[in-house]
């Protein structure tokens, strides 16, 4: 990738199921930067949440913010961001979560007071790619990829998270977003199609 960046942290994100990773993945090998991916299974509770939501919201929330925080502590500590980083998640959507599946008052006051101090002690993303997708679409994905994990995730609980995610990046900073067409962006099974249809995409708008 010879093409002058104009952004050097690019993130992606987009409700379960949007494709974030395999993007990820992509356009960080194609302009040969640091790719750094959610470590969901250093989760201890995520099993647990999907089967019992109620009773391991909080702990499943505090332990997500806990292991997006030192990711992204551990790469400032290692220069990362002295290069070119694409994510596959952005430290917002541990807000976003929370908002959904904490009903207890204490517990949600208790989870923004930490979401809010980490938030000053990490980098903000130049852009964001926001992968949006009708919620059938994505609980289709999520039963073809087969995570024994996701098995028990409810329709109506993907439906409220997507919502939240729309509504999220509705009020999201402009210039620093850019929303694609989850289903348009379909490459199962074709990854050369991906580089065509989806990285090239993604180069105009982070190349200078």
């Amino acid at each position: 990738m010879k093409a002058k960046l104009k952004n050097k942290y690019i993130s992606i994100e987009g409700c379960i199921g949007s494709g974030k990773t395999t993007l990820a993945q992509l356009l960080g090998k194609e302009i040969k930067a640091k790719v750094l991916i959610e470590a969901t299974k250093r989760h201890p509770f995520i099993r647990d949440f999907y089967l019992n939501p109620k009773d391991y919201a909080f702990q499943t929330e505090m332990n997500f913010i806990l292991i997006h925080y030192h990711q992204l502590q551990k790469a400032l500590q290692d220069d990362w961001f002295k290069h070119v980083v694409v994510s596959d998640f952005l430290f917002d959507k541990d807000f976003l979560f929370a908002t959904l599946t904490l009903g207890d008052q204490k517990e949600f006051k208790l989870f923004k007071n930490t979401f809010d101090l980490f938030k000053t002690r990490i980098p903000t993303p130049d852009l964001v790619f926001y992968l949006r997708a009708p919620t059938k679409f994505l609980y289709q994905r999520i039963k073809n990829r087969g995570r024994e994990f996701e098995r028990n995730i409810p329709l109506v609980y993907l439906e409220n998270l997507n919502k939240k995610y729309d509504d999220f990046f509705n009020n999201y900073p402009k210039k620093r977003l850019v929303v694609f067409d989850a289903i348009s962006l379909d490459w199962r099974g074709n990854k050369s199609i991906a580089k065509e249809k989806v990285v090239n995409r993604m180069l105009k708008e982070i190349s200078i």
